[in-house]
């Protein structure tokens, strides 16, 4: 494509472009009943509910809950949120810590503004969270930290992240007992929101070879495949540069299902093709990024083995050449509750023809 001569505009940006980033803003699909169920954890007056995150490998869990905050309605002077990335932690210590940071920095923001800051015995008794000493010293200065927050009525809306990555970060059985204690006993007033691909409970029992934060953050939203409604809004993102996707639905749910990450991404290689070449061609954008395809399947392939300690590999094998499923299992269900697998008239299927094939060259491999 020759560069756009002087004085002469620009095309405009392929829409799909920022594919594999965090979509916020217009890039946002759908997906408004999740966005509502998120928020209810924090809208009404009071401490905030917590609430676990549940969904696969890039199916928008982290955009979901940005989406939550950043759309909210309502505005609480008396909450502070903190997103915290659990991978990004080289202990538990270090997170507790950078949750009372970022706690106070949300403060001086606000006074910054004009608006009410921190309560004054709060820079002191962070000051001593942040101090390097032992786990004791450092969790009651967390207790006291937040214990200080809820007497001044205030209450922290906690979010945290790749929470999968707490079997590095979190090293002790202590350190999730911690959490627990913020997160559910009467003198403090947080409320705490976990995104991951795993139940609390496994995490912490890989962790800590023990579960106890699990039985306070018992609400469940899973975050799974598209509706239609919200692929047809993907896909027509396309007319803002004079395409029209609609007339190939068919051939591009075939290949990606309504998974949000895939359907992005074969639109933004449609896309990208049309430009250099004058034509819509699904196949050739496919076989373009069939790599990137076979990664993300080869990654749900194992994460879901994994997660059924082996137990879902022959259903997938089943559900892959449209073979009856047995009675329903707690493999298959949490197959749907992830929008894996789908109930159709005659019997469940998987979310995409080529994640079907794929699982069928898998078995085929392994023999």
């Amino acid at each position: 494509m020759t560069a756009p001569a002087i004085g002469e505009r620009h095309p405009p940006a392929n829409p799909y472009r920022q594919v594999g980033r965090v979509a916020e803003g217009d890039r946002f699909v759908g997906r408004d009943g999740l966005v509502r169920l998120i928020q209810s954890a924090w809208q009404e007056q009071g401490r905030p509910s917590n609430v676990r995150v549940l969904g696969y490998h890039r199916t928008g869990k982290t955009s979901l809950v940005r989406r939550a905050l950043q759309a909210c309605p309502v505005r609480r002077t008396d909450l502070v949120s903190v997103w915290l990335d659990v991978g990004t932690h080289d202990s538990g210590a270090d997170l507790f810590r950078s949750m009372t940071r970022q706690v106070m920095a949300e403060f001086r923001e606000r006074a910054h503004r004009g608006e009410k800051g921190a309560p004054d015995e709060l820079e002191a008794i962070n000051a001593a969270v942040q101090q390097d000493g032992n786990w004791g010293d450092l969790r009651e200065s967390v207790r006291d930290f937040f214990k200080a927050l809820c007497r001044h009525g205030h209450h922290v809306l906690a979010v945290l992240d790749e929470f999968d990555r707490a079997t590095n970060t979190f090293t002790r059985l202590a350190e999730f007992q911690l959490l627990r204690s913020l997160a559910s006993d009467p003198p403090y007033s947080l409320g705490l929101i976990t995104i991951s691909r795993r139940d609390i409970e496994s995490i912490e029992v890989d962790a800590a070879g023990g579960s106890i934060l699990g039985g306070v953050v018992a609400t469940r939203r899973h975050v799974g495949m598209f509706t239609d409604e919200e692929a047809d809004l993907m896909l027509a993102r396309a007319a803002a540069v004079g395409i029209g996707l609609a007339a190939l639905r068919e051939e591009i749910i075939a290949r990606t299902g309504l998974h949000p990450f895939l359907l992005e991404l074969l639109c933004n290689r449609i896309v990208d093709l049309h430009r250099t070449t004058g034509r819509l061609d699904v196949r050739a954008a496919y076989e373009q990024e069939a790599p990137t395809f076979d990664t993300q399947f080869a990654q749900l392939r194992q994460n879901i083995e994994a997660d059924s300690e082996g137990r879902a590999t022959a259903l997938l094998r089943k559900l892959a050449v449209g073979r009856p499923a047995e009675p329903e299992s707690p493999e298959l269900s949490r197959l749907k509750q992830m929008g894996v697998a789908s109930s159709g008239p005659e019997r469940v299927t998987l979310f995409s023809r080529e994640f079907a094939h794929y699982i069928q060259m898998s078995a085929l491999d392994q023999a």
